[in-house]
């Protein structure tokens, strides 16, 4: 029903047939009295161009025509894509049985032979648009009903996926985020974190950056998938526009999304110099603990909507385990400290160990010895012999019982090693190794700048005593250090 000031639908179009002028002007005012418009054509060829231009909702056509005949012309339109079901009445001059057939064959709706009366004609146009009307209605809810299918499926489909995505982000949550959160120790929760990451991503490599102190600098902890070299010397200022944009978003970013933002411009080059496509922010109390900085994926393509949503939830339980780890690890550098303050207490004597410790550390930084092995240098630097005496051993123990992560034994085992040269001789792992030989360098330069020694006289000094046991490398990397030393006090007077 139409509805009050709604337009009147158009009234049905019919396309006439016919080479004889008589017969189309008969039909035209005779269809047009019964409120039909009316198109004519006068050969086949005109009558499929008016059929496909103009859609006739009935054709009226002539077997006889010139250029195409009427079935040529059905036959055509028959083939049409877009509306072949078109209601099509044939009409000859042969009233014969094949006639009919043949031309039913072609696709015609019915058949009308010459001659016939207009009222006929109308009445059986009436009848093919109502059936017509009532197929189109029919295919019309069969359409709608396909799509409600279609939606439902799709619905389902999406719930189904939602479902595998809750439970597989809940699995990864249980599992790795389990794993986690009962891990005290930085570097090997990074390990853990970093190898479940770059598998779950389809990643060349990824790697963590933790602020070690508040208000500091994001520094590379670990890195999987690649040598540490490659983010060697990279940092992400704890006050900078990126820490507290990344904090902001909370969330995984493409490097390109930050590209346009004209305060990054020289935050963010480091970062994509060195490949990385994907930034994720570990947020803590205070700002970002944490950064992961990711390659792009294997095959290309950009992380899907679940990976970046998987890994703003490891994100999450990795912030609380990094948080749990550092404040473990402060308290334990606590008690090394304190330790530390016994052997010496006079202010010049802990400003040669400073000086000690930033020299190599400098050079184990320059060597790319791992952050952990780096962060034990001042500790061995401050303990020294003490730590070997019966009151530092029995200390360091009571410490090392405590400590979970094994640092503690670590740093004691450095300590031997660099005091005793034929353990260091005989120890074959290169990192252990190498950091007890900075250590034992510090030592001697150390002991030679409390004796008075100039800083060149007092590396010298340390170099010979190391002697074989530094590698061509290390030996360099001190020398850098002690001029780098050398320049800064000087500019510092």
């Amino acid at each position: 029903m139409r509805k009050i000031g709604e337009p009147a639908p158009p009234p049905p179009s019919i396309l006439v047939v016919d080479d004889d002028r008589r017969v189309r002007e008969l039909l035209e005012v005779a269809l047009t009295a019964h409120g039909f418009g009316v198109v004519t054509a006068v050969d086949g060829e005109e009558a499929i161009k008016r059929a496909l231009g103009q859609r006739p909702d009935l054709i009226v056509l002539d077997v006889r025509l010139p250029k195409k005949s009427g079935l040529e012309v059905c036959e055509v339109l028959r083939g049409d894509p877009e509306d072949p079901s078109v209601p099509i009445i044939l009409v000859s001059a042969a009233a014969e049985t094949d006639a009919r057939l043949q031309a039913f064959s072609r696709g015609a709706d019915d058949y009308l032979a010459k001659p016939f009366s207009p009222k006929e004609l109308i009445a059986r146009i009436k009848r093919l648009l109502s059936r017509h009307a009532e197929a189109r209605t029919a295919q019309r809810r069969a359409r709608d009903l396909e799509r409600e299918l279609a939606r439902a499926q799709e619905e389902a489909r999406r719930a189904h996926l939602e479902s595998r995505r809750e439970q597989r982000l809940h699995e990864l949550a249980i599992g790795l985020g389990r794993e986690l959160l009962k891990t005290l120790d930085c570097d090997a929760l990074a390990q853990r974190f970093l190898l479940a990451l770059r598998g779950r991503l389809g990643v060349g490599a990824v790697s963590l950056l933790i602020r070690e102190r508040e208000g500091g600098a994001l520094i590379p902890r670990a890195i999987c998938g690649d040598d540490f070299e490659r983010v060697s010397g990279l940092e992400v200022r704890g006050d900078g526009e990126l820490a507290r944009m990344l904090a902001g978003l909370g969330r995984p970013v493409l490097h390109r999304e930050l590209e346009r933002i004209s305060e990054l411009a020289d935050e963010l080059p480091p970062l994509v110099a060195r490949g990385f496509a994907l930034l994720a922010p570990i947020r803590g109390i205070d700002g970002l603990d944490a950064l992961l900085v990711i390659d792009e994926r294997l095959d290309g393509l950009d992380p899907s909507r679940e990976d970046l949503e998987a890994l703003s939830s490891l994100c999450e339980i990795a912030g609380v385990a990094i948080q749990n780890a550092l404040r473990f690890r402060e308290q334990v550098d606590h008690s090394l400290q304190m330790l530390g303050r016994h052997p010496r207490s006079d202010a010049h004597a802990e400003t040669l160990e400073a000086e000690a410790a930033t020299l190599v550390m400098r050079a184990a930084a320059t060597t790319l010895l791992p952050p952990r092995q780096r962060g034990l240098l001042p500790f061995g630097l401050r303990l020294g012999v003490w730590a070997l005496s019966d009151e530092g051993r029995a200390q360091l123990s009571s410490i090392r019982l405590l400590d979970v992560t094994g640092r503690v034994e670590e740093l004691m085992t450095m300590i031997d090693l660099a005091l005793d040269p034929a353990d260091l001789d005989n120890e074959s792992a290169p990192e252990r190794r190498r950091a007890a030989v900075f250590l034992g360098a510090g030592f001697f330069y150390l002991e030679a700048r409390m004796s008075g020694a100039a800083i060149d006289d007092s590396l010298s000094l340390a170099l010979e005593r190391m002697g074989a046991r530094l590698d061509r490398s290390s030996r360099q990397a001190l020398e850098a250090a002690a001029r780098e030393t050398l320049m800064l006090q000087g500019d510092a007077a």
